[in-house]
């Protein structure tokens, strides 16, 4: 209500008296009920603007005025996430379920309540606390800050070629690396690290094991063969293993939607296609079986592999003749 309806509303009620006290009871009910109404209109009146739209702090809703629902400020969207990251860490994890005294520990604080009170919006975390948790847990740090991307995706450069990632692969030292591929004809896949039993990475480049290639498909298919017989003969076999999903659980995995582990404890998705992918001349007793096993697509991509192998053998033989002459 303005300065102008109080000074309108005292002058009635002043003037209300007067009438009271010349004409009786009864004028000076009728009017003052009069007032009551058109005081009450003049609020609701001054919550809108003259073109009907709600003022400040007020919306309509069925025609009912009511307050703007309050929105989050930054330090509450921030604890949100961080709340939505153990949410993740612990989602089908009943057995031994992370809390935030044990992330406190794993980030080696001095003190519980430095997250706690970051947790529950109480305290407003340094970007250099933020990273240390990012660091600490493989999270995405824009995802944490800004909710952009998800909380497990990786933003780091990718590489065309399977084999360019060995070295980055030896410089992590991971416990296990998998070698996830999607249950379809495509035959997508890509390439995740275990760090720790809190901490993965995923490998942001998908392949396909498949005939849905062209020529640079292709030599990324040989590609892949070449890092996983590179792997094996360094002695890092016994890290590998590796997994076939389900479309909706292969997408969510790689879209770093959900806490890697979540997946990967699962022993029904165990599966070890990529140590068989090596065995292009079918030396394995199990040879005969990869087509019914893995598909078509999976024995048109070892067939790739052996023609390159077959066109390197040729060349390095030519090669060699020629220095011979």
């Amino acid at each position: 209500m303005n300065i102008a309806i109080v000074l309108n509303v005292i002058i009635l009620i002043a003037s209300l008296l007067w009438l009271a006290m010349e004409s009786g009871f009864e004028p000076f009910i009728m009017t003052l009920t009069s007032v009551i109404t058109l005081t009450g209109l003049s609020i609701k009146s001054n919550r809108f603007r003259k073109d009907g739209i709600q003022g400040e702090g007020y919306i309509q809703k069925n025609d009912v005025v009511c307050p703007e629902p309050k929105k989050d400020t930054e330090v509450e969207l921030l604890a949100a996430r961080f709340k939505k990251s153990l949410e993740l860490m612990n989602e089908g994890n009943s057995y031994s379920p992370f809390t935030i005294a044990k992330l406190a520990q794993l980030m080696k604080l001095h003190k519980i309540g430095e997250l706690e009170k970051v947790f529950n919006g109480e305290e407003e975390p340094s970007f250099e606390f933020i990273s240390h948790f990012c660091s600490t847990f493989g999270i995405n740090k824009n995802w944490l800050i800004h909710g952009q991307g998800s909380p497990y995706s990786n933003q780091e450069r990718t590489n065309f070629d399977p084999l360019e990632y060995y070295s980055e692969i030896v410089r992590e030292n991971p416990n296990r690396i998998y070698f996830i591929m999607n249950n379809s004809d495509i035959g997508e896949a890509f390439i995740l690290l275990e760090l720790s039993d809190f901490k993965y990475k995923i490998l942001q480049r998908i392949w396909h094991v498949s005939s849905h290639v062209g020529g640079g498909g292709r030599s990324q298919i040989y590609g892949l063969y070449k890092l996983i017989k590179k792997l094996k003969q360094n002695g890092h076999s016994f890290k590998c293993g590796g997994r076939i999903l389900e479309p909706k659980v292969f997408e969510r995995l790689f879209s770093g939607n959900v806490f890697p582990d979540a997946i990967l404890s699962r022993p029904s998705y165990e599966n070890p296609w990529w140590d068989d992918f090596t065995d292009v001349h079918g030396k394995y007793p199990i040879s005969s079986n990869y087509e019914e096993w893995y598909g078509k697509g999976f024995s048109y991509a070892q067939s790739v592999v052996r023609e390159r192998i077959e066109s390197e053998g040729a060349k390095n033989s030519s090669g060699d003749s020629k220095r011979v002459d």
